[in-house]
């Protein structure tokens, strides 16, 4: 008797598991913006603007499915699920918390979900 294998995946559901993380990455620049521009004058500019470059650029060098440094798979989106949070933790100490409680929440089941349908692949 063969084992059977389980199957895959439907492709529906790996296509809104990919859309939340493409969202969640955008709202990760905007929580780092929002708690930049909640930075004391003169530097709410400067960290408003410069903190979102920052995620930006770790996240095309390490994060990218094309980049030639890409982390590998497990450690990949643990640390997607660490921006996220400190995303999270940026909106809440820029005085939103119920935003940031929402974005934690969302990040941390697209990340259990991404684990699922990695194992069902």
């Amino acid at each position: 008797m063969s084992r059977r294998r389980a199957p895959s995946a439907p492709l529906a559901v790996t296509g809104v598991q990919q859309a939340v993380a493409f969202l969640l990455e955008v709202a990760l620049l905007v929580a780092v913006a929002v708690f930049g521009f909640h930075a004391p004058a003169p530097w709410n500019f400067v960290a408003g603007i410069g903190l979102p470059a920052v995620v930006v650029l770790f996240w095309s060098v390490f994060m990218a499915p094309k980049s030639s440094r890409r982390l590998p798979w497990p450690l990949q989106p643990l640390v997607a699920l660490g921006l996220f949070l400190l995303g999270a933790l940026a909106l809440a100490a820029a005085g939103q918390p119920a935003a940031g409680v929402v974005f934690a929440v969302v990040a941390a089941g697209n990340t259990v979900l991404s684990f699922y349908l990695e194992r069902r692949s």
